[in-house]
């Protein structure tokens, strides 16, 4: 009986601590400054992603920004590409007891400055 009852506190411990969230971080309509028609649209819609693990909020991989990780690696995809327009970027994360996993996703349209 006694194990039973640890059992069933360690799932409702488990249950209570665990989850998954995905949600928008921001929207901005571009990722340096820039004037309206002072671009160029040089390709179509890319995505860069990076991924990180963290243990009592604390990461175990990359340090610094995964978004920053991910703006770069979208940004090139496109050769020339100096910004993104119209870019998003999501973060989902998936919680366990002791351990997250965390996608941070940057998406946008890349343009090269008209000088």
């Amino acid at each position: 009986m006694k194990a039973l009852m640890i059992v069933g506190v360690a799932l409702a411990s488990a249950m209570v601590t665990t989850g998954c969230i995905t949600h928008p971080v921001e929207f901005v309509d571009g990722s340096i400054p820039m004037e309206q028609g002072g671009y160029t649209v040089i390709g179509d819609e890319v995505c860069g992603e990076d991924y990180q693990v963290q243990t009592f909020g604390l990461g175990l991989s990359l340090p610094g920004s995964g978004q920053r990780r991910a703006y770069k690696q979208a940004l090139n995809q496109v050769s020339g590409a100096e910004g993104l327009v119209s870019m998003a970027v999501d973060v989902q994360r998936i919680d366990l007891p002791f351990v997250s996993f965390v996608t941070t996703r940057v998406t946008g349209t890349p343009v090269k400055l008209v000088k």
